[in-house]
């Protein structure tokens, strides 16, 4: 098989280019065992600068234990506390059923969906008390609202119903 002009003047420029490199003598000489030596303490001794000049806007990427020891004692209690937060809710309502005047409220989070109702058969219900969502906990079902409980802070978020309240005219 012949190989096309284009690719022979490739081959041709990439084995000149690596020749060329190979024998251009650059300034940087290649690291050798010889030109390879060990510190000693001593050495680092000499050119470690002292603690007390160094430069402001210098940042000390090996900070001694003493240092931070120090940094902790000066930081506020206020500061050194990270206060919980509540995420937002994941749910949505995505629609209401209605049945013999009975709601049921469906919700998602996206991926999954859930019937609100008390006395349902339907599988995967929720109801007062329970976790659709890991870490939220429906506390109340009101006609106009879902009232949701973020179980690390207990804080409390309302899931408006909007539409949802009276079951549509026929």
């Amino acid at each position: 098989m012949k190989l096309p002009r284009y690719l022979q003047v490739a081959l041709l420029a990439t084995a000149v280019a690596v020749v060329w490199s190979h024998f251009n003598d650059d300034d940087s000489a290649p690291v050798t065992h010889q030109t390879m030596r060990p510190v000693t303490s001593h050495q680092i001794k000499q050119t470690a600068e002292p603690a007390s000049t160094l430069r402001p806007e210098r940042i000390d990427l090996f900070p001694s234990p003493k240092a931070d020891a120090v940094a902790e004692q000066a930081m506020p209690v206020e500061q050194a506390k990270a206060e919980p937060t509540t995420p937002d809710l994941p749910l949505h309502a995505l629609g209401a059923w209605w049945s013999d005047h009975q709601r049921i409220i469906v919700l998602t989070d996206g991926v999954d969906t859930w019937p609100v109702c008390r006395q349902c058969k339907a599988a995967g219900k929720i109801w007062l008390g329970s976790e659709p969502v890991k870490g939220w906990k429906l506390t109340a079902v009101k006609q106009d609202h879902l009232l949701f409980e973020w179980q690390s802070t207990h804080a409390q978020h309302r899931l408006e119903l909007g539409e949802l309240q009276s079951e549509p005219k026929q």
